[in-house]
């Protein structure tokens, strides 16, 4: 008997598994120079206002403002 399909069982318990939850969600980055760079993911804070519209592209048409609409 061959032992091969309990290896690769054991192999695929991490995928069954899956990632574990975290407290905090963050990307951090090594800088070239020696530094590093934390960047956090997940949901905003709801500490501050969003950005006004207009200060975003997403709340104008540039196009419509070309032509004069």
């Amino acid at each position: 008997m061959s032992l091969a399909p309990a290896f690769a069982l054991a192999a695929l318990v991490p995928v069954l598994i899956g990632p574990l939850p975290a407290d905090s969600v963050s990307l951090t980055a090594q800088m070239c120079g020696g530094g590093e760079i934390t960047i956090p993911l997940g949901k905003p804070s709801n500490d501050k206002p969003g950005c006004h519209p207009k200060g975003c592209h997403a709340g104008t048409c540039r196009e419509r403002a070309k032509r004069g609409i």
